[in-house]
């Protein structure tokens, strides 16, 4: 009897999984942030090794939407991330109370590993992230 070949794991694509499990059970931006109608949020990366950066993402998030704020870094073979919700946080706490829309912007690096040569070779990633999140408050009735 022959025993089935081992995979070796693979950790990126083994994060990836996990941010898609969390982002499913996340709850709803209007039960953590019921201020809040609208969250946008844009990414834009930046890599000094790579010849050419990674496409920019925008984010919209109305009230239904998981209210979840960490994204995968876009290199395939990283399994790093980059982790908004202390800077969605900070925005909302700090939105001043007559103020309809907020912003902050900054930038994040990823502490994740690339993995190299089917796994064999790790470095650290050297992706960069800018980003800015914009905010709207419900309009008070």
């Amino acid at each position: 009897m022959r025993s089935a070949a081992r995979k070796p794991s693979n950790g990126p694509a083994l994060r990836r999984e996990q941010l898609m499990s969390d982002h499913q059970r996340a709850a709803p931006l209007r039960e953590l942030f019921p201020e809040i109608e609208q969250l946008c949020i844009e990414l834009v990366f930046s890599d000094p090794a790579a010849r050419l950066p990674p496409s920019p993402q925008l984010h919209t998030l109305y009230p239904a939407a998981p209210a979840f704020f960490r994204f995968a870094c876009p290199c395939a073979d990283c399994d790093g991330d980059f982790d908004l919700t202390d800077a969605v946080t900070t925005l909302i706490a700090n939105r001043a109370g007559c103020k309809r829309t907020s912003s902050i912007g900054g930038q994040l690096s990823c502490h994740g590993m690339r993995f190299r040569d089917h796994g064999t070779q790790q470095t650290l990633c050297s992706m960069q992230l800018s980003y800015q999140l914009h905010s709207e408050a419900r309009r008070q009735t």
